[in-house]
């Protein structure tokens, strides 16, 4: 998921809540201008703030680390 798609899915749950944006921002300890780059795949959060917001929304995130190389991790 890119930073579009995962602003999408922030967006559409939040308004499924019935919450603006300027109510799950402060429910998150955010700004509603951070909240909005977000939204809109701008923004690029700390894993803090992405895990505060998506705590309020009932989300939650995996992160999946993987080696881009075609020989694998080497460590």
């Amino acid at each position: 998921m890119n930073r579009v798609e995962l602003g999408r899915s922030i967006a559409a749950r939040r308004q499924d809540l019935g919450l603006k944006q300027e109510d799950a921002a402060e429910m998150a300890n955010l700004t509603a201008k951070t909240l909005y780059t977000i939204e809109r795949g701008k923004g690029n959060p700390s894993l803090a703030s992405l895990e505060k917001l998506l705590g309020v929304l009932g989300m939650t995130f995996q992160i999946a680390i993987r080696s881009t190389d075609d020989e694998g991790a080497r460590l």
